[in-house]
């Protein structure tokens, strides 16, 4: 048996998931970690359940038995892909965020499916959908502050976009395509407002849960993420394959990674 922790955000939960369930698709009984969800209060917490996902969680017997050496434990060693991660032999415990899809690019159609709502969504995000399959193109635009900024730890580890980085991405897609629709998504939508005047904008300003916004970035004909992992997936659950996404190249200050794409456009 094959263990994976799952901790932090919704979006580092995904990536997590999705190496998981990559696993199961090579042959490995794999069950999901979600003990650390105890003392972890940010971001809401465990969101995974919210999905038609169907990895079973680990109880607690197995979990502790993982943890007095039962279980040979791994832990990534940086955020690059390293295949010595899916070559496993069972009986591990493997912590990690495994953020390049190099883990689970060939399951893509198995997580579109499970990365589906499993609850009944808003009037408000109905409202929204409505918007964006009116637009003939559209383009999700997301902006994430919130502890990026707030939080000397989290700036120091991930910094935040440029508004230059913004207005360069909204350019290059208006040269690509005629009369863009640009959906704008952030966790401060006041200060987005106040400092990135947008033509042809609809600021997404509602209560709901954060898979419904992230539900809505990926029908949105085109995407520009921020460094941020809940943009990310809205970009790659994208279904439209002519797409074009605009990823910052910078998404780490000092980490080295493979999160963007290599068929994003890095800014």
């Amino acid at each position: 048996m094959v263990i994976v922790r799952i901790l932090g955000g919704l979006g580092n939960q995904m990536f997590q998931y999705a190496y998981a369930k990559m696993l199961v698709q090579k042959g490995f009984n794999v069950q999901l970690d979600i003990s650390g969800f105890k003392n972890y209060k940010l971001h809401g917490g465990y969101q995974l359940n919210k999905y038609k996902i169907d990895l079973k969680q680990a109880n607690k017997a197995k979990v502790l038995l993982s943890k007095i050496n039962f279980f040979r434990s791994l832990k990534e060693k940086n955020l690059r892909y390293d295949e010595s991660l899916i070559s496993l032999k069972g009986n591990e415990y493997v912590k990690g965020y495994f953020q390049t899809e190099k883990y689970f690019k060939e399951i893509r159609n198995i997580l579109l499916e499970q990365f589906t709502i499993d609850f009944n969504i808003e009037e408000t995000t109905k409202e929204y959908i409505t918007q964006i399959s009116e637009k003939a193109v559209s383009c999700s635009l997301h902006i994430r502050r919130g502890d990026y900024v707030s939080d000397k730890k989290s700036n120091s580890v991930h910094g935040t976009c440029s508004l230059e980085y913004y207005k360069n991405a909204i350019s290059i897609i208006k040269e690509k395509y005629k009369n863009v629709s640009f959906f704008v998504f952030s966790d401060d939508i006041s200060w987005t407002k106040n400092n990135l005047p947008i033509k042809n904008a609809f600021f997404v300003d509602h209560k709901c849960s954060p898979h419904e916004d992230l539900h809505l970035m990926s029908l949105c004909t085109h995407n520009i993420t921020a460094n941020s992992s809940f943009s990310w997936w809205g970009a790659w659950l994208n279904k439209n394959e002519q797409k074009t996404i605009i990823a910052p190249k910078q998404w780490y200050i000092s980490k080295e990674n493979e999160i963007v794409p290599k068929n994003w456009i890095k800014l």
